[in-house]
């Protein structure tokens, strides 16, 4: 039986199984968030709820908000490739995302799994090198085109040298790198990455033999042109010549890349995203007053209807991460501690607080107009949106902290 929440939704303990099982119905594309990365009880719960819908509901791929080209070891190792855990951890995980002992349990729990006789496969959704380069992406084309078309190199190439003087070990440092470009110099950046894609696609029916090579290749190749816009519009906002609503190149990958995933495993492969709430949520994010992005999970929704789930968590109190730019490290940045503040006045914290933890079910309000809270901690901010419209799902939780690995770290 649920209780109501502040009169605006259904609410359910965790351990309810029977509830999460009726939350997630028949949906095929499950979307799991959090309010901001590295945050332990959040990576901890992602886990068991992967394990549910793995084990009780069949779900057989989990798509991460991380590097796709980085991905692929990850995908050897849990099929029991080689490599240490940690190292796998790093190097298969973009922004560090890879690098806590709650990732570590999760990882060591899907390769026993599949050794076990498991099936669940794993991809990254994200553009390459913590949105710092695409020469990653570039250099898994050139690898395919080097097998399949070897004039077709040099275009590569071209493309790698041309992006060479953004490119960075993360969006800590190559942003600023592409703001000190001149225009022809972008230009010719986004150029040279397009005409991979175009070369691509007019090969097409030369090139696709293998059709998952192929596909695999193209979708490297949409990476480089994402990452490449994807630093225009960081610029833009930067220079407020961004409009009221405008896309975000890292999110429409991330759509694409499930897109891709469905095509590669079959329309009735269920498949789990792990992505940040802002990603995952059915309408546009307000990334600060009077703009707005089309994130992922707007892109999902509207290809997917009922058949994808937004599932946000969020907490009230603890503590969370912050980014610091930190010149000579591994990505540009050190992760740090930061308090939490109070929730917003009228937020889903501030209306869920004094609550134990609990799963709301929020399509009920958003079918009947009955509203809700508005407003949501996005990582140390907090997001101006409709939860109801925002979400379709969401895990209150009253405490959160840091992962082990960034208290370490101070």
């Amino acid at each position: 039986m649920a209780a109501r929440t502040g009169s605006f939704a259904p609410a359910y303990g965790l351990d309810d199984d029977d509830a999460l099982r009726a939350l997630i119905g028949d949906a095929h594309v499950v979307a799991i968030g959090e309010n901001n990365h590295h945050i332990a009880e959040f990576s901890a719960l992602r886990d068991r709820l992967l394990r549910f819908l793995v084990r009780d509901m069949g779900f057989g791929v989990l798509g991460f908000e991380s590097g796709f080209v980085e991905g692929a070891l990850v995908d050897d190792w849990i099929h029991g490739g080689p490599g240490e855990l940690a190292d796998v951890a790093r190097d298969g995980f973009t922004f560090s995302l890879g690098d806590s002992g709650e990732m570590h349990t999760m990882l060591r729990w899907l390769r026993e799994h599949n050794a076990d006789g498991g099936r669940v496969r794993y991809a990254g959704l994200d553009v390459a090198a913590s949105a710092g380069s695409p020469a990653p992406s570039l250099h898994a084309v050139r690898d395919f085109l080097r097998d399949t078309d070897p004039p077709s190199v040099s275009i590569v190439d071209e493309a790698l040298a041309a992006t060479e003087p953004y490119s960075a070990v993360s969006s800590a440092v190559s942003p600023g790198r592409y703001a000190a470009l001149d225009r022809p110099v972008r230009d010719r950046a986004t150029a040279a990455v397009s005409r991979v894609l175009s070369r691509l696609d007019t090969l097409a029916p030369r090139l696709s033999g293998d059709p998952v090579a192929f596909a695999i290749a193209r979708h490297h190749a949409i990476g480089a042109v994402r990452l490449d816009a994807y630093l225009a519009e960081v610029d833009a906002l930067m220079t407020a010549t961004a409009s009221a609503v405008s896309g975000s190149s890292r999110d429409t990958y991330m759509a694409e890349t499930v897109r891709l995933l469905r095509t590669l495993h079959g329309p009735d492969e269920r498949i789990v995203l792990m992505m940040h709430n802002g990603h995952l949520q059915r309408v546009p994010v307000p990334l600060f007053p009077g703009h707005a992005a089309v994130s992922a999970g707007t892109h999902l929704a509207a290809g997917y209807g009922e058949d994808y789930l937004a599932l946000a968590i969020t907490a009230g109190s603890g503590s969370t991460t912050g980014l610091e730019p930190t010149e000579g490290t591994r990505l540009g940045f050190t992760v740090t501690e930061e308090p939490l503040s109070p929730p917003a006045e009228g937020s889903v914290e501030a209306t869920m607080a004094g609550e134990p933890e609990r799963l709301l079910d929020l399509r009920a309000a958003r079918r009947t107009g009955g509203g809700g809270p508005r407003g949501i901690r996005h990582a140390t901010m907090n997001s101006d949106v409709e939860v109801t419209e925002a979400f379709d799902a969401l895990v209150y939780l009253p405490y959160m902290q840091v992962t082990a690995f960034v208290r370490a770290a101070q």
